[in-house]
C-alpha cells in the first residue's frame, strides 16, 4: 500500500527545524505539508509562516496548506451531551475549588480537521504523518505511537528523533539558517499558556481584543470556566511570572505538531 507522506506543521520551533531540513535537502519533500487554522491561532504564528518558512519552502517546491477548522470541524468550544462540556483545557470553579479541565480541542480542531481535509480534497487512502517531536520528547512519541488514534490508515513518523535532534539542536539549526526564532504556537485564548505568553498576546493589538470578547462569551455559556487559574475576567488577570502555576502549561504548545496526534 502506498502511503502519502504528510507533514503536520505545528508552527513552532520544531516545525521550523523540519522546514529547514527540507529546504537544505536533508529531508525529502513531503507529499503534503499542512497546518491547521483553528480560527484562533496567534497572529505571530501566521506572521512567521508568511514571511519566513512559507517562502523558503515554496522556493523548493513545498506548499504549506493552511486548513480551516471552520470548514472541517464538527465541534467548537463545547461538545458532549447537549454541547455542555468545554473542550478547551480551561480552569473551573465548579464545586468551589479551582481545578483544571482536560483539553479535547487539539483533536477536534487540528487532528480531525487535517484528516478530513487530506481525505476529501486529496483522496488520501493511507498516510504517514510526520510529527515534530525532538529526541528530548521520546516519552511523548511513544505515547503518540500507542494512541488509539494511531494505526491503520494513519501512521506516525518522527524525523527529528530519527536524526537524533533535540530542541536545542532545532534552535541552533534555525539560527544557522539566518531565520529568527519562531514564536511558540498556540491559540490566543489557550489556558495552557505561560504568563510570558499571555503578556505577548496582551501586547498584540490584533489578538487581545478577541481574547476579551471570547472570555466574556465563554462565561455566558458556562460561568464556572476561566482562561487562567486566577478565575478573573481576563482583562483583570495579573500575568506576572509570580502567578505561574504547576498545571503543566507546556502541554498546550503546538510547536511540534503534537496537536495532530
Amino acid at each position: 500500500m502506498t502511503r502519502t507522506q504528510i507533514w503536520n506543521n505545528g508552527g513552532g520551533m520544531q516545525s521550523a527545524a523540519i522546514a529547514a531540513l527540507i529546504v537544505m535537502g536533508k529531508l525529502p519533500a513531503p507529499d503534503l505539508a499542512v497546518i491547521a487554522d483553528t480560527g484562533r491561532e496567534r497572529s505571530s504564528t501566521w506572521d512567521y509562516l508568511n514571511t519566513v518558512t512559507g517562502p523558503a519552502l515554496e522556493a523548493v517546491g513545498v506548499k504549506v496548506h493552511r486548513v480551516s477548522k471552520a470548514r472541517y470541524a464538527t465541534k467548537d468550544v463545547f461538545g458532549g451531551k447537549n454541547l455542555a462540556t468545554p473542550l478547551i483545557p480551561g480552569f473551573t470553579t465548579k464545586g468551589g475549588n479551582i481545578g483544571k479541565l482536560s483539553g479535547y480541542c487539539s483533536g477536534e480542531w487540528k487532528r480531525d480537521v487535517i484528516r478530513r481535509f487530506v481525505t476529501k480534497e486529496h483522496g488520501v487512502k493511507a498516510a504517514t504523518n510526520w510529527v515534530g517531536f525532538s529526541s528530548d520528547e521520546l516519552g511523548r512519541a511513544v505515547k503518540a505511537q500507542n494512541s488509539s488514534k494511531t494505526g491503520g490508515k494513519w501512521l506516525l513518523r518522527f524525523p527529528l528523533i530519527e536524526l537524533g535532534m533535540n530542541r536545542g539542536d532545532c534552535v541552533s539549526l534555525v539560527q544557522r539558517m539566518g531565520w529568527p526564532n519562531p514564536p511558540r504556537s498556540s491559540c490566543w485564548m489557550c489556558p495552557n499558556m505561560k504568563m510570558e505568553e499571555w503578556r505577548q498576546v496582551q501586547e498584540d493589538t490584533r489578538d487581545w481584543p478577541k481574547v476579551i470578547e471570547f472570555d466574556k462569551w465563554l462565561r455566558q455559556r458556562d460561568p464556572d470556566v476561566w482562561l487562567t487559574d486566577q478565575a478573573l475576567p481576563i482583562e483583570l488577570t495579573d500575568f506576572d511570572d509570580a502567578n505561574e502555576v504547576l498545571f503543566g502549561r507546556d502541554r498546550g504548545a503546538c510547536h511540534s505538531g503534537l496537536c495532530f496526534v
